[in-house]
C-alpha cells in the first residue's frame, strides 16, 4: 500500500488533513516521522530509510532530488518511490490543491508497488 512521506518543507498539517479525509491512508511528515530524527538529514539518507520502511517521498525539491535519482538509477540503488511536485503545477502554499492531487494518486495507485517509481504530481 502507498505510504506517503512528506519532506520537511511540507506542513505536517497536510498529513493530518489527508488522514482525516482518507481513513486507512498512511501519510506522515518527515518533521514528525520517527520523532523527527531525519529532519535536516542528507537526501540519500532519507531515501534509504524511507525505502527500508516502505515509504514514498513527496517533495518540491526538484533541484537536489532529481540528480540523486539519476545517480541511484545508474548505480542500481532502489528507493521507495518519489512524487515530485513542481511549484508551477501546485503552489507550495496551496494545501487544498496538494491534498486533492495526492488524493487522486491515492485513489488510483494506493495498491501499486512504488519501488523505484518516479512521477510528477498533476494539478487537481
Amino acid at each position: 500500500m502507498l505510504r506517503l512521506l512528506l519532506d520537511e518543507h511540507l506542513s505536517p498539517r497536510i498529513a493530518r488533513q489527508f488522514r482525516a479525509k482518507f481513513s486507512g491512508s498512511q501519510i506522515e511528515s518527515i518533521v514528525l516521522w520517527e520523532d523527527g530524527c531525519l529532519r535536516g538529514v542528507a537526501d540519500d539518507v532519507v531515501f534509504a530509510e524511507a525505502h527500508k520502511q516502505g515509504w514514498t517521498l513527496v517533495t518540491y525539491d526538484l533541484a537536489t532530488i532529481t540528480p540523486l535519482l539519476k545517480i541511484w538509477a545508474e548505480q542500481g540503488i532502489a528507493h521507495g518511490g518519489v512524487i515530485l511536485v513542481d511549484q508551477r503545477t501546485v503552489a507550495p502554499n496551496e494545501i487544498g490543491g496538494l491534498i486533492r492531487s495526492l488524493a487522486s494518486i491515492w485513489n488510483q495507485e494506493k495498491n501499486r508497488d512504488w519501488t523505484n517509481v518516479v512521477i510528477y504530481l498533476q494539478a487537481p
